[in-house]
């Protein structure tokens, strides 16, 4: 440093001094190892690096096309291979990596690269689109590093660690604290309840990557960013949804969705919107607790309910047999608590559903297609019912339903157990077939 000073006689002269700073007693690796620099030691080996292959179709890539590819034959197609990164973590040590769903989507191959070097081929054991989850699957010659989920709720102040591949940089590490608990993300399809928001910097390629406290436990899966020009806002799904959905991924390879019996419907009372039971499955779980319509549902397990989107989200994943706390308002005004025991959606019970609430007879019929030298079968509309959803847009006997929320169903069973899958959503896709139109028709169930 260059420093002027003038002499005491108030002379111009200038002297230039250099200044050489010397190090006071610095803190040695013993003092600096903070709980950040020791949680990521212990947590390193276990966060994994996410590349996938994908083959992607060039031409005919919608739902529709392939319909009518049956009639007309597919055109020649050209196919590429991009490559996708994301991140992960090791749960169990016998190779189970949870992600984000989005990192896999369209993964047909799966590479997952470790910290010590190790490449990996992962073969997926299941996946849950609504909350974002994916669990992979390993194979190794020895029990792999794994992070455990933290138990109890994050809390808001509390140091929070980031580690994982943002823009490709491997193994990356950011920290910061949790700003705040129960944040909802609203997205072009869909929308996500009881986020974890952080300031800890989560970039692209972190997605799926683990959000650990000091005790280098799993607190959260980093999920998204706040889009525009916001910095230090993340967002992580809670380690308690991962834990639900992960461990019912790993046990059936899907979620198994809990059935009460009920329907929701948002009621609008001023600037609030409330959650009504609009109709109850007379043999179902509610109705054995003495739900009736009309009831107003303000919380499930004790979380206030902003929507009945937001019910759906938190009823996904309950678990079958366990009990679910719901808090209502009467028709009279009265409050009141019931605990309903989930069970799984009766099969039997999906086209008498469809039938009471959308107003469709389904059947199963022999159509011949261009793409089969023998009759193939088919759901038929039998008879659709007067003044009901299905014929207020126009469905009429003979249209054939051709997939069921993005799923092809050929006949009665296939339609049930799609039924089943789409019943908990409160949405059911119908892809209709009229002649050579296909059109998607969306009900609520």
């Amino acid at each position: 440093m260059l420093v002027a000073s003038r002499t005491a006689s108030g002379g111009a002269a200038c002297a230039l001094s250099l200044l050489l700073c010397v190090p006071s007693a610095s803190a040695g690796p013993a003092e600096r190892r903070s709980p950040v620099v020791v949680a990521t030691e212990k947590a390193k080996a276990a966060v994994v690096n996410i590349s996938t292959e994908t083959l992607v179709q060039r031409r005919a890539a919608t739902d529709l096309d392939r319909f009518f590819h049956q009639f007309f034959g597919a055109p020649q197609e050209r196919r590429l291979v991009p490559n996708s990164l994301g991140s992960g973590v090791v749960i169990d040590p016998r190779g189970y990596v949870v992600t984000n769903y989005h990192v896999i989507a369209r993964g047909s191959r799966i590479k997952v690269s470790f910290a010590d070097g190790r490449d990996l081929l992962a073969k997926v054991v299941g996946t849950d689109p609504r909350s974002d989850l994916a669990v992979l699957l390993v194979k190794s010659d020895t029990p792999l590093p794994a992070l455990a989920l933290a138990g109890g709720e994050a809390m808001i102040g509390e140091t929070s660690i980031a580690i994982g591949n943002p823009y490709g940089l491997s193994h990356t590490v950011t920290s910061g604290v949790i700003s705040a608990l129960h944040r909802q993300i609203k997205t072009e399809s869909v929308t996500f309840f009881d986020f974890i928001q952080t300031d800890a910097a989560i970039n692209p390629g972190n997605s799926g990557g683990p959000l650990l406290n000091v005790d280098a436990e799993i607190i959260g899966i980093n999920s998204a960013i706040y889009g525009g020009d916001a910095q230090g806002i993340g967002f992580a799904i809670p380690a308690e949804r991962v834990r639900a959905i992960a461990g019912s991924l790993i046990k059936f390879g899907e979620v198994r969705e809990a059935w009460i019996g009920l329907s929701v419907e948002d009621l609008a009372e001023g600037e609030k919107t409330r959650v009504v039971v609009s109709d109850v499955e007379p043999a179902g779980p509610a109705a054995a607790a003495g739900i009736v319509a009309g009831q107003i549902i303000t919380a499930v397990n004790g979380a206030p309910l902003q929507d009945a989107d937001e019910f759906h989200y938190r009823m996904h994943g309950t678990a079958l047999g366990q009990p679910v706390q719901l808090e209502l308002l009467r028709p009279d005004g009265g409050k009141g608590a019931v605990a309903v025991t989930p069970e799984e959606f009766p099969l039997k019970l999906a086209e008498s559903l469809v039938r009471r609430r959308i107003g469709l007879e389904l059947g199963e019929a022999r159509v011949q297609v261009r793409s089969s030298p023998e009759p193939v079968t088919v759901l038929e509309v039998k008879s659709v019912r007067r003044a009901s959803p299905a014929a207020r847009v126009g469905l009429a006997r003979g249209d054939l339903v051709r997939a069921v929320n993005s799923v092809e169903v050929e006949g009665l069973e296939q339609f049930r157990l799609a039924v089943q899958r789409a019943h908990p959503s409160g949405r059911l896709v119908l892809l209709v077939q009229r002649g050579y139109a296909l059109n998607q028709i969306e009900f609520s169930l």
